[in-house]
């Protein structure tokens, strides 16, 4: 996890603890975070607690740019084809 003036890249696969660890690190910082990035491959979830907290961030501030999410549709190794909706 980096940041890059307003943009946080995070790798896709992360551990339940490393998500834990992503959220209290936003929590704080929401407001100065206009994009959330990914590097790395985009097939690699290991847990879907990430899922969760792109989506909740997304929702509580919906002009931030996931590109995961706002692309609408997406396919990963471990969960297939996940549709946003």
């Amino acid at each position: 996890m980096t940041i890059d003036g307003d943009v946080l890249e995070i790798e896709l696969d992360m551990e339940l603890d490393d998500v834990c660890e992503l959220k209290e690190f936003i929590s704080t910082r929401l407001k100065y975070i206009d994009e959330i990035s990914f590097v790395g491959g985009s097939e690699e979830f290991s847990t879907s607690a990430l899922f969760s907290l792109l989506f909740a961030i997304k929702k509580t501030k919906p002009s931030i740019k996931i590109p995961l999410i706002d692309d609408g549709t997406t396919t990963f190794k471990n969960f297939g084809k996940v549709k946003w909706i």
